[in-house]
């Protein structure tokens, strides 16, 4: 789940100017005189070539007559690198699997990808059964651009065994307290407070956790994110506070797991990663304090299935992605042991009965979870505030203002 949900998305500025500039939308006769043959294109390897499988199978039975291909790509990155141009020049799959962390508001700005709000009118979908904010985070300009596959939700983990050595016995209650938790495990144990991978997902939950979040351009410099992202950099230069990297770790679970740190923001993966890499280690995974006591929040988000726009079946596409996201491809990720959070709030239900770890990210909290909601330039933002933040760091300053304020003029609304 880190790979899909937590990485810089990895597109190029001119790979995906030229995708936004060149695709366009395409009309169909109908479907009943469009093409049977959809392509579903998505990241493939392990129990996801198990589970796809599965769900297309069961669409073939569903959708009769059509024809199901697959194009595979070997990881998300790749994904995300090769979808550009493949919408440029025609050659996406019909139907996609991704995540709304990628640059969905860029690409549907573009005309890279349908909408599918009349599409899905005369399918089985029905968007009640899944968290509202999930479907809002699919929908950008009033418009829907993906049904619900899969859900994920941001939080934070805490390392009770390092917390413990700290003599901390009760976790932080406020983004405050957790400074000051920080700080204890640092004086006690010399170990870092807080772990972060600094890419754009990470950053965001520390803005979203201070009452901000960028509003898809409009909020940039709000002084709530300003807030968020001057929490880190305090933690930072005290040392109360560390990046993954700083502490030789790949990405934030592996220096939490090895018990390098007490606190991470993180999310469902840690419940698998830790289950198998630390086993023994006992740890929590809650929704993020914020800045008023007791009160809580997560970003909810997840995967879901959108339409190329150059589909020539974009009705027969929205039939077969009816059925990948159909109770019974709800509960195959169960079944299957997928790794992700079924999106309907059901099946949701029984992955929380049956993942105790789990049990804390209730229907309430993840319906009113807040989205992501990035810039339309989001790679092109995501590069720029990652490096201003490095430099910040390495210049030991913990004001972001100026670098909040240049961001608002180049990517703001």
């Amino acid at each position: 789940m880190k790979r899909s949900t937590r990485t810089v998305i990895a597109l190029t500025a001119v790979a995906a100017a030229s995708a936004l500039a060149l695709s366009g939308c395409s009309s169909s006769g109908g479907a009943s005189s469009e093409p049977k043959t959809v392509t579903v294109g998505y990241s493939g390897g392990g129990v996801v070539d198990t589970y796809m499988s599965q769900i297309i199978a069961q669409a073939k039975k569903d959708v009769p007559g059509v024809t199901i291909k697959t194009q595979v790509y070997p990881t998300y990155d790749d994904q995300l690198n090769q979808l550009p141009t493949q919408f440029a020049s025609g050659t996406a799959p019909d139907i996609i699997l991704w995540d709304n962390s990628a640059p969905i508001a860029q690409f549907a700005d573009g005309g890279a990808i349908k909408p599918m709000d009349d599409l899905i009118k005369n399918t089985s979908v029905d968007l009640k059964k899944y968290p509202e904010a999930l479907v809002k985070g699919w929908t950008i300009g009033g418009k829907l651009y993906s049904v619900p596959s899969y859900l994920q939700n941001s939080g934070f983990a805490y390392n009770k065994t390092v917390l413990s050595a700290a003599g901390i016995t009760e976790l932080p209650t406020s983004m405050d307290q957790l400074g000051q938790d920080a700080a204890a495990v640092k004086a006690k144990t010399g170990k870092a407070g807080v772990v972060v991978l600094d890419n754009l997902f990470h950053l965001t939950q520390y803005a979203i956790a201070f009452g901000g979040g960028w509003n898809y351009g409009k909020s940039i410099d709000s002084s709530a994110n300003e807030k968020g992202i001057d929490f880190l950099l305090g933690l930072v230069k005290k040392g109360e506070g560390a990046t993954a990297k700083q502490l030789g770790a790949t990405w934030d679970g592996e220096a939490f797991g090895k018990d390098q740190a007490a606190m991470s923001d993180g999310g469902p993966w840690y419940i698998g990663f830790m289950s198998s890499t630390a086993p023994k280690t006992p740890y929590a995974l809650e929704p993020m304090p914020t800045t008023e006591t007791g009160k809580t929040v997560v970003a909810t988000y997840g995967g879901g299935f959108s339409i190329s726009a150059k589909t020539k079946s974009p009705e027969t596409a929205a039939k077969v992605i009816a059925s990948l996201t159909g109770e019974s491809a709800q509960k195959a990720i169960i079944t299957t042991g997928l790794g992700y959070v079924p999106a309907m709030t059901t099946y949701a239900a029984e992955y929380r009965k049956a993942t105790p770890a789990y049990a804390a990210f209730t229907d309430q909290v993840l319906a009113n979870g807040k989205g992501l909601d990035y810039p339309k330039k989001t790679t092109e933002f995501g590069n720029d505030l990652v490096t201003g933040f490095q430099q910040l760091m390495a210049s030991g300053s913990t004001s972001s203002k100026s670098l909040l304020q240049d961001l608002q003029k180049k990517y703001g609304q």
